[in-house]
């Protein structure tokens, strides 16, 4: 290849299919992407542990952002210059892991929110549930639900009454509250881009002075900031990809099939030009 690749990419509705979660279809993609040792970072709202467990799946071996780029977790010595990154601590993780955090700590927003719940707000997040809770709310396996409950940087909620108000609280804490497919996110000034172009400088670094080409695939508006930071951004159609405003659309492509089907036909389409 005359450029090295790296691509990141959603997974609800893009990599994985949004019942049930499948990425099957999307397998030829994903051969020839390992294969060809093609950086394949995952971007998401789940947790640590979620995606740790998907990328054991996958066999996905690279750094993935995780909570809507609240961290960046790097394999340990995936990159020569890693010494000024925290660990990722054991009980997260029994492998090695390090960590570049963009949000404040998940405590602070508990701390937040305690106030805003002493004020009058009424909502109900995924640390007021179990994980049986969550799992029945969710439609999770219980599994599943445990490792969505452990967060680092965000805490995704259901809420009640007047919203204009609490998001005013909200900024005053320095949070804000991110509308999801369900549930409303409350985190810090972030999103998916701050890890994407984090790791785009890393990964200059890294394969200098091959250049980089960079491709970017989701399906909502939740997924418009990584879209507009890479060189190829590619909506898979969805209910919502018609809310994603692209800066330099004329770089984007579109495809007709949602999840994994379209992202494996656009990718090999893209892959193979």
């Amino acid at each position: 290849m005359n450029v090295q690749w790296v691509i990141f990419t959603d997974l609800d509705g893009t990599l994985l299919e949004r019942e049930g979660y499948s990425y099957t279809p999307a397998l030829p993609a994903l051969k020839f992407i390992a294969v060809h040792n093609i950086p394949l970072v995952l971007n998401s709202s789940k947790t640590v542990a979620e995606i740790l467990s998907l990328r054991a799946e996958l066999g996905n071996r690279h750094p993935f952002v995780v909570e809507n780029g609240a961290a960046v977790i790097l394999p340990k010595d995936y990159f020569d210059t890693m010494e000024s990154l925290e660990a990722l601590s054991a009980e997260d993780t029994a492998e090695a892991y390090c960590i570049k955090r963009f949000s404040q700590p998940h405590e602070h927003i508990l701390q937040a929110l305690a106030e805003a719940r002493a004020l009058g707000f009424d909502f109900a997040g995924f640390s007021d549930w179990s994980p049986a809770q969550l799992a029945e709310l969710c439609g999770l396996p219980l599994a599943n639900a445990t490792m969505a409950k452990q967060r680092i940087g965000s805490e995704p909620l259901l809420f009640e009454g007047e919203l204009a108000s609490f998001i005013e609280f909200l900024a005053s804490k320095q949070l804000r509250a991110v509308q999801g497919g369900r549930f409303l996110h409350v985190m810090g000034h972030y999103d998916k881009a701050g890890g994407v172009n984090w790791l785009l400088d890393a990964y200059r670094k890294k394969y200098s002075p091959t250049p980089i080409r960079s491709v970017a695939l989701g399906d909502s508006h939740n997924d418009e900031g990584m879209l507009n930071t890479v060189d190829v951004p590619i909506v898979i159609s969805s209910p919502h990809s018609q809310q994603i405003i692209l800066t330099h659309p004329k770089h984007a492509r579109f495809s007709s099939a949602q999840g994994p089907t379209g992202w494996n036909e656009q990718l090999l389409r893209l892959l193979h030009e």
